[in-house]
C-alpha cells in the first residue's frame, strides 16, 4: 500500500471515529400526555346544573351562556385549570376525570353528600328587621344579603322579622356536570405559565417569562402587575402552585423591572 493510500485509508478511520463519538442520540422529547392521570393538570369545559330542575350553576363557554340566558358582557369564558389532586375542584368530579381522554366528553352527577352537602335547618334563622335594615338590607323575598359572616337568601318577611336561609343555594341537590376535557398541560414551563394565568387571568401571555434552573424557578412579571388588585396574595399563590411542579426548586424567584424614565426633552425655540 502507497504512503498516499495510508493516509487517505487513516483519515477516513479518524473521520468515523469522530462520527461515532459525537452521534449521541438527542434527549427523548416528553410525550404529550392524552389520557387524565392522578397528578395531571387539565384543561376542562363544563356546564354545571342541579340535577333535580336543570338549573345552571356555573359554565365556561361563551355559546352555552347566551344559549342559556346567563351572558354576562363582561365575564371571562374559558376553559378551567384544574390540577388533579390540589382540590381545586370538587373531589367526586376531579375522580371521574382520571381516566378521560383529551376530547372526551362524559356527564358526571355528583350526590350532595359529595357536593355541597345536605340542607341543614339551624342554618334557616328568623332576624329583626331593624338588625337588617342597619345593614343597608331591603328586605324583600329573594334578597341576597350578607349577614356577619354569612350570606343567605331571604325567604320570607314575616312582621318585624325576617326569615334568611344561610344554606348554599346547592345544599342538598345532586350537581350535574356535563364535561369536555379540551388539553392536558405536560411541559413544567407550560405548566408554571398556567399556574400564573390563572392567578392573573388578565396578563397577556408575552408579557412574563419563566426560566427553570435545577433548584431555582425564576418568573418575570411586568411591572403592571403591580396594579393587580390583592398581587401579594397571587404572587403566593403562585410560588405555591410552582413548587408542587417544578418538585425538585428549592426556590421561587419573582422579578419585576422598572427602568428609570427618559428624561423630557424641553423645547428650545
Amino acid at each position: 500500500m502507497s504512503k498516499k493510500e495510508s493516509a487517505k485509508k487513516k483519515k477516513t478511520a479518524t473521520k468515523k471515529t469522530a462520527a461515532k463519538k459525537t452521534d449521541k442520540k438527542a434527549p427523548a422529547k416528553k410525550t404529550a400526555e392524552t389520557v387524565v392521570g392522578d397528578k395531571s393538570l387539565v384543561y376542562i369545559d363544563y356546564v354545571g346544573r342541579t340535577k333535580e330542575d336543570g338549573k345552571v350553576f356555573d359554565l365556561t363557554m361563551e355559546e352555552d351562556a347566551k344559549k342559556e340566558g346567563l351572558y354576562k358582557e363582561n365575564s371571562l369564558y374559558t376553559p378551567m385549570l384544574v390540577a388533579i389532586g390540589w382540590n381545586w375542584l370538587l373531589a367526586a368530579l376531579e375522580e371521574e376525570l382520571i381516566g378521560m381522554k383529551v376530547g372526551e366528553n362524559k356527564v358526571i352527577d355528583v350526590p350532595p353528600e359529595k357536593g355541597a352537602g345536605p340542607r341543614d335547618p339551624a342554618k334557616v334563622k328568623s332576624i329583626a328587621k331593624v338588625k337588617l335594615a342597619k345593614q343597608g338590607v331591603r328586605g324583600y323575598k329573594g334578597e341576597e344579603i350578607t349577614f356577619g359572616e354569612e350570606r343567605g337568601v331571604i325567604t320570607a318577611v314575616l312582621g318585624r322579622t325576617i326569615r334568611v336561609d344561610f344554606n348554599s343555594p346547592l345544599a342538598g341537590k345532586t350537581l350535574s356536570f356535563d364535561v369536555t376535557v379540551r388539553s392536558i398541560v405536560s411541559e413544567p414551563e407550560e405548566k408554571i405559565r398556567a399556574v400564573i394565568k390563572r392567578r392573573m387571568p388578565a396578563l397577556p401571555d408575552d408579557s412574563f417569562t419563566v426560566t427553570i434552573k435545577p433548584k431555582t424557578v425564576t418568573i418575570e412579571l411586568p411591572k403592571e402587575s403591580r396594579y393587580i388588585e390583592n398581587i401579594q396574595y397571587a404572587e403566593i399563590g403562585i410560588a405555591a402552585d410552582t413548587l408542587k411542579v417544578v418538585e425538585k426548586a428549592k426556590e421561587v424567584k419573582m422579578i419585576v423591572t422598572w427602568e428609570r424614565p427618559e428624561a423630557v426633552k424641553e423645547n428650545v425655540t
